[in-house]
C-alpha cells in the first residue's frame, strides 16, 4: 500500500458498507475520492456519556506518531456531526479472531510469521515509549497480500521518563497478565504486552485463549490473579499436556507466561527465540505470505459452506445533520430579514391584533387573542390537550428508556465481543421491550 494523502474532511470521501462496531462507535469502509486508496473510517458518537475525549485524544496521537510497516497508517481525523472520525489504512482480510473460526492454525510456520510481525511492531512501541494495553487476536489484522498489521490504539498509553507504569487495569480478560489484573507494585509496564501476545500465540494454536474453554471471564480473572510465583500459569493452562506443540513453541510461550514482569522476555528479546528465528531468518517471505493468504481463502470457504452472510449496513447521515442544515437556512432567512425587520418595526408595532405566528422548527401556529377577549372552556380541547401531555411524557420515557438499553446493548458487545448474529438479535430484543411501552390506561397498575 503507497503513501497515504492526509485527509481533513468527510467531503474528501466516499463512505461505504459498515464492518465493525463496539462500544466506540461504528467502522465503515471507505475511499478517499482522489486517490482511490481504500479506508477504515472510525466514527465515534461524542454524545454517549462512556466517550472519553482525552483517551479518544491519547489513540488519535500515539497513531499519529507510528511510522511502523505492521501498524495500521494514521490518514486523519476530524469532527463532523457530533462524531469523531478516525481515518486508518483499510486492512481487507480481517482479524485472526476471524480467520480462526474455521478452526485453529495448526502449521507453526504461519504462527512463527506472525508472532514475528507483530514483535516488530511491539519491539517498536516499546521502543517509543508506548504500550498498547489491549493486544488480542481482534487487533491482529491480515492484509489479502498478507501483510500483518497491529490495530486499535484505543486503550493504549504514552509512558513518560516521570511516569514508566500505568495504574489503570484496562484490558481483555483472557489476554491480561497479572500485575495487570491485580494493579500492584504502582501499576504495570509496556512487558503486559508481552503476556498478551503469548495468550495471541496460544490462541492460534488451540483456537481458543488460555482458560477460555473452561472459564467464564470473571473466573479467569480471579485464577490469572493467584498466578504469582513463575510457572503458577503454565501449570495453570496445563501447557506440558499440550503434545502436538513443539519444545521451541512451548519453550516461546513459558518466556511470555513468566509471573514477574522483570524477568518477562521483552519484545527484542523475544524477536532472538529459536521459534522466531528458525521460520524468519530469510527476507524472502513470499512462501508465509501463500501461507497467510491460504488461510483468509480457508475462512472464504468456511462462510460458503456455513452460509454466513454479513448484513451489509452502511452509512447514512444523522438526522442531527438534516437538522443543522434547516436551521442554518434559517438563521440565513433571518439574517436577510433583518434589515426589513427594522425598517417595519415601528408599523408592525400597530398590527399586533389577529397576528398569525409560524415557527418552522415545530410546525406549530399559534394565534394572538383579542384584546379584552375571555376565552370560552372547551372541554374537549382541553381533554386533547391532556392527552398530548400524557403522550410526549410517554415519548420522553421511551427515550431515556431506549438509551439505558443502548448502553447495556453497547456495554455487553464490547466486554463479550457480540457476533453481527448475537448483536442483531440483542438489538431486535430491545425494540420489543421498547414497544410493551403503552400509554393504555388498561395497563396502568398504579391509578
Amino acid at each position: 500500500m503507497g503513501k497515504f494523502q492526509r485527509v481533513n474532511s468527510s467531503d474528501e470521501l466516499e463512505v461505504y458498507e459498515e464492518v465493525g462496531r463496539g462500544g466506540f462507535g461504528v467502522v465503515y469502509r471507505g475511499i478517499i475520492k482522489s486517490t482511490k486508496q481504500e479506508v477504515a473510517i472510525k466514527q465515534i458518537d461524542l454524545e454517549q456519556d462512556s466517550t472519553d475525549l482525552l483517551e479518544i485524544n491519547k489513540e488519535i496521537q500515539i497513531i499519529s506518531e507510528c511510522r511502523c510497516k505492521q501498524i495500521t497508517k494514521y490518514v486523519g481525523s476530524f469532527v463532523k456531526n457530533y462524531k469523531i472520525w478516525v481515518i486508518m489504512e483499510f486492512i481487507d482480510g480481517g482479524s485472526i479472531f476471524e480467520l480462526l473460526k474455521p478452526g485453529p492454525i495448526v502449521d507453526e510456520v504461519i504462527i512463527s510469521y506472525i508472532m514475528y510481525e507483530i514483535l516488530n511492531a511491539l519491539n517498536y512501541l516499546h521502543n517509543q515509549g508506548k504500550i498498547h494495553r489491549d493486544l488480542k487476536s481482534q487487533n491482529i489484522l491480515v492484509s489479502k497480500y498478507g501483510d500483518i498489521k497491529l490495530t486499535d490504539f484505543g486503550v493504549s498509553t504514552q509512558l513518560s521518563s516521570n511516569f514508566s507504569k500505568r495504574n489503570t487495569t484496562v484490558g481483555t480478560p483472557y489476554w491480561m497478565a497479572p500485575e495487570v489484573i491485580v494493579n500492584n507494585n504502582g501499576g504495570h509496564s509496556y512487558k503486559a504486552d508481552i503476556w498478551s501476545l503469548g495468550c495471541c500465540c496460544y490462541e492460534m494454536f488451540t483456537g481458543k485463549p488460555p482458560l477460555q474453554t473452561n472459564y467464564p471471564p470473571m473466573k479467569a480473572l480471579r485464577l490469572i490473579s493467584r498466578c504469582q510465583k513463575n510457572q503458577d500459569f503454565i501449570k495453570l493452562i496445563e501447557l506440558a499436556n499440550l503434545k502436538t506443540l513443539s519444545t521451541d513453541l512451548k519453550d516461546f510461550l513459558s518466556c511470555c507466561f513468566i509471573e514477574d514482569p522483570k524477568q518477562r522476555y521483552s519484545a527484542n528479546k523475544l524477536l532472538k527465540h529459536r521459534f522466531i528465528t528458525k521460520y524468519n531468518n530469510s527476507e524472502d517471505n513470499s512462501d508465509k505470505i501463500k501461507l497467510i493468504k491460504k488461510l483468509i481463502t480457508k475462512k472464504q470457504l468456511w462462510n460458503q459452506q456455513n452460509h454466513i452472510v454479513k448484513t451489509q449496513n452502511y452509512y447514512v447521515p444523522t438526522e442531527i445533520h438534516n437538522n443543522q442544515i434547516k436551521w442554518s437556512m434559517i438563521d440565513d432567512d433571518d439574517d436577510n430579514d433583518d434589515n426589513q425587520q427594522q425598517q417595519n418595526h415601528h408599523h408592525q408595532q400597530h398590527q399586533q391584533q389577529n397576528k398569525s405566528i409560524k415557527f418552522d422548527i415545530s410546525t406549530m401556529l399559534f394565534e394572538d387573542d383579542e384584546p379584552g377577549q375571555i376565552e370560552e372552556v372547551d372541554e374537549e380541547k382541553t381533554a386533547k390537550n391532556s392527552e398530548e401531555e400524557d403522550n410526549n411524557g410517554l415519548i420522553y420515557f421511551k427515550n431515556d428508556f431506549n438509551n439505558v438499553l443502548t448502553k447495556i446493548l453497547n456495554k455487553t458487545n464490547n466486554r463479550n465481543q457480540l457476533s453481527k448474529r448475537q448483536y442483531n438479535q440483542l438489538h431486535e430484543i430491545n425494540s420489543l421491550m421498547l414497544g410493551l411501552i403503552s400509554n393504555d390506561s388498561s395497563d396502568t397498575l398504579i391509578g
